[in-house]
């Protein structure tokens, strides 16, 4: 019997322990699990009757099926149940028996009662405890004696005189220990899925936040370490799991880690902590939390630290306040820019070093004073104090624009002035205003405007002012009846001084010149500046006859020249100079161009009669300007037209045989014929045109004379080309000569360049260069109308020249004016002398040529042997003289 029993309680527990590991198995497919557990239910109750505890006769056994069967009715429900109860009636009806019926019985009815458990259980009728269990044991098993009684008699006496009170005292207790095993092992499981679950949510939890999460002991060993990256550690988490602290970071790090450790530990509390660890990543930045886990690992005390990357939020931070500090050092410190702050009542909250040195307050001096009282002029309080609470009210900013402050000192600044309102969360909104300082710009401004009007040497008005003023008085004469009159002023002589004493000292000799003008005129009248040494006097409210008013302008005239004539401190120097005016009475119908070049004529008249003098302008000297002015358009078309041409005058030696000739420059109007070139080469001179006029005549020649080159009869002869002042005072000129020498072919070596003395006025080193560089080239140089100016002399032995011209205003006179003679004569010899060829121009007579024979001239130019000719004749000339 008690071999049976040991058996039947193995069995139960069999039952405890297959029951916990096919919970483990089937959890996560409960439906599977739920067909599985009553097949294993079912083996148990089949297993308990095929190995019964007693048997009281053929089919009547009593066995533990009732108990297994039960609780596969409370713990595992219908179909669990239901399963159970078809293998063990399978199994009862196998066995057979006079008692199968009330065993199939009893197996159906130790299910239902287990169900009903299971109904009570839910509902909270009861508990899964020892009492209510014991309870349920008995009433079992009492039910189950009763159904007992439905054996045959002699059965069912012998099991009640047998079994009753060992069904009763072993049965029950079982029940109750197979209930609380089973509902221990359903604890557990539940417990163990609920760790799980729980365990799970965390491990998602700690991958699932950017953290880095350890656990580390009171020794600072890692415990776990958990991280969603393993950059962010200093190691890999599987070489870091079990190491010390100070087996993996350096050993200050390591300690202050220790210290953490103890103190969150000794404390229960929270401590954190910023560090700079060395990660696989690189030097990261982390914000530390520690605290104290509450429960032992390996017995030794833990703690929970938690990492957090912050290195970009660290490096923003750190750009952010190097950011602000050198704005801040930049508004402290920019020198240009003023910035102030201001808070709404206006007291003043910032002042830079450049608003100090704007305004002239210390930084001390303005804070904490109010904006109206430290830099707002009187009259514009009030609008400031409006635009300043319409600023904060609404957010809109002051218009930029230029204004005009107060210093400290009281003085006034114009500053160009914008406005911002920031408002930072937590503090109170501040307006900033950015001031710019334009007193250099408007002054800038106001001289510009002024040297727009004005001279900046000599403070009178210029030539925009002057037609301004002209206008105006041109407008009053008209309207009054009254007389006006202009006065153009030039100083004689004035580039002499210019050159020899520098432009410092004739920029003093113009000051003193208008102070002088203007101490002369009345203070409605107006004296102006055109430009070099030139000054115009308008006079205005003349009388009204235009005799009386010319008689007023002669006076104030003659006092002008007066005044002008007195002597110039200049430099330490005494200077003395007079002037040339020009004067005309104002007429209505006249434009202000018109008049100051009327005024401008009359000067150069004045200058022509001898200087130091006044002159008018009349209608004649009206009409030459107007000729002159058409004489010079139709220069223009001539040259684009191609109206010029060029004439040949011999030059022969003396057996008059022909060794070349000076080409002329001649122009051939369509409607005028020849124009004499005493008309139109000085106006060419003055517009310019003397330039691509002598250029012109410089490529024709040489041209001509390449082709002369080709013909035996022509080969000998040389070429004189005259050279302008101006066209031989060119910067490229030499480059222009040679290059035209180059493209046309001509022999340098049969060209000459005749120049005048007005090359010498201006220069003389330059001149000399270029004639040097030129001769260089083979060309020769011949000094035209010699004798006729006043520096010849001076220069003879200094200029690399070939040959002399005797003008021909000496020539034309020998035979009649000893001193033409005498000075001819002189030329020759001086030439001789010097081993310079020379030439007489202007030989007309067989007289004129014997003179000059005699006083040892040899090269000859004039009428008596041919007048200026085109080509064509010019060549003949050469060639019937040749056969």
């Amino acid at each position: 019997m008690f071999t049976e029993l040991v058996k039947a309680l193995a069995l139960l527990l069999t039952l405890c322990f297959l029951h916990a590991s096919h919970i483990r198995l089937w959890r996560q497919k409960p439906t599977a699990g739920r067909l599985t557990s009553g097949l294993l239910f079912g083996s148990i109750a089949a297993i308990s009757m095929l190995s019964p505890l007693v048997s009281v006769g053929p089919g009547a056994i009593f066995d533990v099926r009732s108990v297994v069967l039960s609780m596969a009715g409370l713990f595992g429900g219908p179909v669990v149940a239901g399963l159970a109860v078809v293998m063990a009636g399978t199994a009862r009806l196998w066995i057979g028996g006079a008692g199968t019926w009330v065993g199939l019985s009893v197996i159906v009815l130790s299910a239902a009662l287990g169900l009903a458990f299971r109904w009570a259980l839910q509902r909270g009728l009861v508990q899964v405890r020892p009492v209510p269990l014991l309870g349920f044991g008995l009433l079992l098993h009492a039910v189950a004696l009763g159904m007992a009684q439905w054996l045959p008699d002699t059965l069912a006496q012998e099991m009640n005189q047998r079994l009753t009170l060992l069904l009763l005292l072993l049965s029950a207790p079982a029940t109750a220990l197979v209930g609380l095993l089973l509902r221990d092992v359903e604890d557990r499981m539940t417990t163990e899925q609920a760790l799980q679950e729980s365990a799970a949510r965390l491990h998602a939890i700690a991958y699932a936040i950017p953290d880095v999460l350890l656990v580390l002991d009171a020794q600072g060993r890692y415990v776990e370490v958990l991280s969603p990256e393993e950059s962010a550690l200093a190691a890999p988490a599987t070489v870091l799991l079990g190491k010390r602290l100070h087996e993996v970071l350096p050993t200050a790090q390591a300690d202050r880690f220790m210290e953490l450790i103890r103190t969150t530990l000794r404390s229960g509390q929270t401590e954190s902590v910023e560090y700079v660890m060395e990660t696989l990543s690189g030097p990261r930045h982390f914000e530390g939390r520690g605290r104290a886990l509450g429960t032992l690992v390996n017995g030794q005390a833990t703690v929970l630290f938690l990492a957090r990357d912050i290195t970009e939020r660290t490096l923003a931070e750190n750009a952010l306040r190097e950011s602000e500090l050198r704005f801040r050092s930049l508004l402290r410190d920019i020198p240009a820019i003023s910035v102030q702050g201001y808070r709404a009542d206006g007291t003043t909250s910032y002042w830079n070093k450049a608003s100090e040195t704007l305004y002239g307050y210390t930084e001390q001096e303005a804070l904490g004073r109010n904006l109206l009282d430290l830099i707002i002029p009187t009259e514009m309080r009030e609008p400031v104090r409006k635009d300043v609470a319409r600023m904060f009210a609404t957010g809109q900013p002051i218009p930029a624009g230029e204004l005009r402050l107060r210093r400290k000192d009281g003085s006034l600044v114009d500053v160009f002035s914008s406005h911002t309102r920031i408002a930072v969360p937590g503090q109170p909104p501040e307006m900033f205003c950015i001031d710019i300082d334009i007193s250099a710009r408007k002054a800038a401004e106001e001289e510009a405007r002024y040297l727009a009007f004005y001279d900046a040497l000599t403070g009178l008005p210029n030539r925009r002012l002057l037609a301004d003023r002209l206008q105006q008085v041109m407008a009053g004469s008209a309207r009054t009846g009254l007389n006006a009159a202009v006065l153009f002023v030039d100083i004689d002589n004035f580039k002499t001084l210019n050159d020899s004493r520098g432009h410092e000292v004739g920029d003093l000799l113009l000051v003193e010149v208008a102070q002088r003008l203007r101490a002369c005129l009345r203070e409605q009248d107006t004296v102006a500046r055109l430009g070099g040494d030139e000054f115009v006097l308008v006079l205005q409210n003349l009388s009204p006859d235009a005799t009386e008013a010319a008689a007023q302008v002669r006076t104030l005239g003659e006092l002008l020249l007066t005044q002008l004539r007195m002597s110039y401190r200049l430099a330490g120097q005494d200077h003395h100079f007079t002037a040339s005016i020009g004067a005309t009475l104002l007429r209505h119908q006249a434009t202000v161009d018109e008049v100051l070049k009327q005024a401008d004529l009359a000067m150069y008249r004045a200058k022509d009669a001898g200087r130091n003098t006044l002159r008018f302008f009349d209608p004649d000297m009206q009409e030459a300007v107007n000729q002159r002015a058409l004489l010079e358009t139709e220069l223009h078309d001539g040259l684009r037209n191609g109206q010029f041409l060029l004439l040949y005058q011999p030059q022969v030696d003396s057996d008059g045989q022909i060794t070349g000739a000076e080409v002329l420059l001649r122009w051939k109007h369509p409607e005028k014929g020849l124009v004499s070139p005493a008309l139109f080469v000085p106006l060419a001179e003055d517009t310019g045109l003397i330039l691509p006029l002598g250029y012109w005549a410089m490529e024709t020649a040489l041209r001509q004379q390449a082709r002369w080159r080709t013909d035996p009869r022509l080969a000998h002869l040389t070429l004189a080309i005259n050279v302008s002042a101006r066209q031989f005072h060119q910067e490229d000129f030499v480059a222009q000569v040679l290059d035209l020498i180059g493209s046309t072919g001509a022999d340098p070596a049969h060209i000459k360049l005749e120049l005048t003395e007005s090359l010498l006025l201006q220069d003389v080193a330059g001149v000399i260069a270029t004639m040097h560089a030129l001769k260089r080239h083979g060309l020769g140089f011949s000094l035209d109308d010699f004798g006729t100016g006043y520096s010849s002399l001076s220069y003879l032995k200094r200029l690399p020249l070939d040959q002399i011209k005797i003008d021909q205003g000496f020539v034309h006179d020998v035979m009649l004016d000893p001193k033409d003679a005498a000075i001819a004569h002189t030329i020759i010899a001086l030439a001789n002398m010097l081993g310079l060829g020379v030439i007489a121009e202007g030989v007309e007579t067989p007289e004129h040529h014997r003179f000059l024979i005699e006083h040892g001239c040899r090269a000859f130019q004039g009428y008596l042997f041919g007048r200026p000719e085109p080509l064509e004749l010019f060549e003949q000339r050469v060639r019937a003289q040749r056969t």
